[in-house]
């Protein structure tokens, strides 16, 4: 046995196996980690995106009609939040799969080019690593008032 054992250490042979395991362990197991992590964030972003752009969709069905015939100014009714926050949540499986949900942060008119924009935010950061900082992504959804007539 112990002259198997010596002849094992004497062979060359098993360096190349030190080494590709080596290689592997340090190299490629951190490539794949970060791979999939970046994959993940990219996944999560564009469901916050999708989920943005259909609250801007569902708010600005939330015009004050009557204000903007009297006025020509474009206000959101007190539903417009509720309803944009309804449909962010409603419109991202992915993340509601993952215990992760959408937050409104804002919903504003811009009255230059008659667009409503919503603001969302989510924390992502349960779906990574715990020893990464918080992770929280952002996406704005802008969707054009149409149909207004004075």
């Amino acid at each position: 046995m112990v002259k198997t054992l010596l002849r094992f250490w004497r062979d060359e042979r098993g360096y190349s196996l030190v080494w590709t395991a080596s290689v592997t362990a340090f190299v490629f197991v951190p490539m794949l980690a970060l791979t999939i992590g970046v994959g993940r964030w990219f996944v999560c972003k564009g469901e916050l995106q999708k989920a943005a752009d259909l609250a801007a969709l569902a708010a600005a069905q939330e015009v004050d009609v009557v204000h903007f015939r009297e006025t020509g100014q474009i206000i959101l009714l007190p539903s417009a939040y509720s309803v944009a926050s309804e449909y962010a949540s409603l419109n991202s499986n992915y993340l509601h799969a993952r215990g992760v949900g959408p937050r409104l942060i804002r919903a504003w008119v811009d009255q230059s080019d008659h667009t409503v924009r919503v603001r969302l935010e989510a924390d992502v950061s349960s779906l990574f690593p715990r020893d990464l900082p918080s992770i929280v992504i952002r996406a704005e959804g802008t969707a054009q008032v149409k149909g207004l007539n004075r």
